[in-house]
């Protein structure tokens, strides 16, 4: 005689989708189970097909696949459910009475968590219950759509006024560069002895990187015409660049004339100091200004 069991909708347990949502949770469970824990999950998932995530299996099957004693299984499934990997739901026999094979459902990893977080036990959720909990759910993305929606809105015209003000805060920027580098040639100092350094370390708060190129280049043409060595050339460098600021200073103080010319200024200025070093040997010697023209001529 067939034993008659109560009919018991399985799919009211269903908690995935699709096998593959199903396997990848049944992965990151076994990141953080043992391995004969995981054996006995993997089967569970394996009799899971039919009706994904949920299997009607009996210890005693479970043991005989797996080749291990009823006792241990009965401990696995225990650690799995008390651990909120799994939940077990009871059937029982509708003409012979007394416990039918259990239903195993394999949690999804929210779930787990709030087993293991607040320890409280399954309830298996109505069809009513679950659409109102799905209607829910999608009244609450679509208002997180719109929030989004407005929010990003809203960046686009801040990113528009942001653009529209671009040139006027630039031309602000530029314009205190300018009067910084004003102030920085009246407050000019320098130390009686020259100690030659990096031109650009030294006179780069006075001139643009653009500037300071163009007037090494030009005091490099300037000392073509003499015979210096690397360090003499250096030296009439700095000596020269202190002389163009020392007066850009006084022009900006009120004491002299402005340079219209930093170019020309600094290539007069180093044809001097070179003819100092090669006929005095000496860039800071007094130069016959008869003489010097005479040279130059």
């Amino acid at each position: 005689m067939t034993t008659q069991y109560e009919i018991v909708s399985f799919t009211d347990y269903q908690n995935f989708d699709s096998i593959k949502e199903m396997d990848e949770t049944v992965r990151q469970f076994n990141a953080r189970i043992s391995r004969v824990h995981y054996e006995t999950l993997n089967l569970l998932k394996q009799y899971s097909c039919k009706i994904i995530g949920v299997s009607h299996l009996k210890v005693k099957t479970i043991a005989q696949a797996l080749n291990r004693s009823v006792r241990a299984i009965h401990r696995h499934l225990k650690y799995l459910k008390d651990n909120g990997f799994i939940t077990v739901a009871n059937t029982s026999r509708r003409k012979a009475g007394g416990k039918g094979a259990n239903v195993y459902i394999i949690n999804t990893v929210d779930q787990q968590k709030a087993v293991q977080k607040k320890k409280v036990s399954y309830r298996k959720v109505s069809y009513r219950e679950q659409v109102k909990k799905t209607v829910k759910s999608q009244q609450a993305q679509a208002f997180a759509y719109i929030k989004v929606k407005k929010q990003t809105m809203y960046s686009l015209k801040l990113l528009n006024s942001i653009f529209s003000s671009t040139t006027r805060k630039y031309k602000r920027m530029r314009n205190k560069l300018r009067l910084e580098r004003i102030e920085n040639i009246k407050s000019a100092t320098f130390d009686n002895h020259i100690v030659p350094k990096r031109v650009y370390q030294q006179f780069n708060p006075f001139f643009s990187d653009a500037q300071l190129t163009a007037l090494y280049k030009t005091a490099m043409n300037s000392l073509n015409t003499f015979d210096l060595d690397a360090d003499q050339q250096t030296e009439a460098l700095v000596y020269a660049l202190e002389s163009l600021v020392k007066a850009m200073k006084r022009h900006h103080r009120g004491q002299g004339e402005p340079v219209y010319n930093i170019y020309a200024y600094l290539h007069r200025t180093m044809l001097h100091i070179g003819f100092n070093a090669e006929f005095y040997n000496d860039i800071y010697a007094y130069t016959d200004a008869a003489g010097f023209r005479k040279c130059i001529s």
